[in-house]
């Protein structure tokens, strides 16, 4: 069943002002190393930072919790698999918090333009109808 489900628009020039601004500071406190290395590599870094900065909201706000509850932007980390479809893996507090909500099942689906960016989380545990969000009276 579904647990939560978690969405996050991002302008991608914000993104790249915020960059261009704070460099290495910025990147190195939301970013993993590995997620860094990915955008450098590609043709739209920004696009890609902007993609997985995104990423990271939408499975904050899938989880309910926003940026809390000691979740860091690290402990959030993008990857695609080898056929490069987008994935997240979790450390820390973030992987935590989905063991103890008993979270089974991550997706993640991205997309951009050269405006915009958007990523959609859905959360997957399984458990009963009463768990989901639903009053039945």
């Amino acid at each position: 069943m579904i647990y939560g489900i978690g969405i996050d628009l991002v302008n991608i020039s914000r993104i790249e002002r915020v960059i261009s601004r704070w460099g290495d500071r910025f990147v190195a406190r939301v970013f993993a190393p590995a997620e860094t290395e990915f955008c450098y590599r590609r043709v739209s870094p920004f696009s890609a930072f902007a993609l997985r900065f995104a990423s990271k909201e939408a499975f904050s706000k899938a989880l309910g919790l926003g940026m809390r509850r000691g979740l860091k932007w690290r402990d959030i980390e993008v990857f695609n698999d080898p056929n490069g479809k987008p994935g997240l893996r979790l450390h820390g507090k973030s992987s935590d918090i989905c063991r103890e909500a008993g979270i089974t099942g991550i997706h993640l689906s991205l997309s951009d333009d050269s405006e915009y960016g958007v990523a959609m989380v859905v959360l997957e545990k399984e458990d009963s109808l009463l768990d989901c969000g639903m009053e039945l009276r």
